[in-house]
């Protein structure tokens, strides 16, 4: 079983050569590896649930973290990831320096990802779950929070994506604990004879090229965040 949710990164487009990298190439690594695979797009609890106690059971792109680190086998990374809390650019009453003022404001967190299990571990009470990030994006654009996570390579897909502007939105604070990348994973209860298939495609692929190739747009998309937001970086990367 191969589980993922519903994500620019995940979901690809027949009318756009760009799009669902990361699905492009777990399946071009499956394909390497000889593997037969059912394929299921589902919400991303229910996803993470399922890579948990099914066995045989794939999950991308999921955040590893040292909280998940003995809950997986990690096959490989796929793109390197940071996380920041955005607010609305006009928002300019909204100030957080740190975790601690974050507390002070209505968070929206898409259920069950990295950012959520990690604002709950630092005693955050003031989360609202929901099953997207275009669902927090909106939410923030109506009032109704005051502050989202969300990772630099998918902030700006999501805005191509969707069409959305995303000088609408500011950076004000790096997550820094919370994740090493995006990965590959399989379910504890997975054979170990494919782990072992699926590690070894993996190298071949980032040796021969298919993985930076097939990955490129969001490597790009990732650069392009930077470069948007150089100024406040300054600050945020320094904190």
């Amino acid at each position: 079983m191969l589980l993922t949710e519903t994500s620019p990164f995940t979901l690809k487009s027949p009318a756009s050569i760009h799009g669902g990298e990361a699905t492009i190439f777990v399946e071009s690594l499956l394909e390497h590896a000889d593997q037969n695979y059912q394929m299921s797009y589902q919400p991303w609890k229910r996803a993470y649930l399922n890579a948990q106690t099914k066995p045989n059971a794939l999950i991308y792109p999921i955040a590893r973290a040292s909280s998940r680190e003995d809950q997986f086998h990690w096959v490989g990374q796929l793109i390197p990831v940071t996380y920041y809390l955005f607010r609305v650019s006009d928002k300019n009453h909204i100030k957080v320096d740190s975790l601690d003022d974050a507390k002070n404001w209505k968070v929206g967190v898409v259920n069950e990802h990295i950012h959520h299990q990690y604002l709950k571990s630092q005693g955050f009470n003031n989360l609202q779950p929901v099953n997207s990030n275009y669902q927090n994006i909106k939410k923030a654009l109506l009032g109704r929070i005051d502050l989202f996570p969300m990772s630099d390579g998918g902030m700006m897909q999501l805005c191509s994506r969707d069409e959305l502007d995303c000088s609408s939105f500011k950076p004000v604070l790096k997550l820094h604990a919370v994740a090493k990348g995006l990965y590959l994973a399989a379910s504890r209860n997975t054979d170990p004879s494919i782990i072992h298939q699926l590690k070894d495609s993996y190298e071949v692929l980032v040796n021969n090229g298919q993985h930076e190739k097939i990955l490129r747009q969001r490597l790009l998309r990732i650069e392009a965040f930077n470069q948007r937001w150089a100024t406040e970086f300054e600050t945020l990367n320094a904190n």
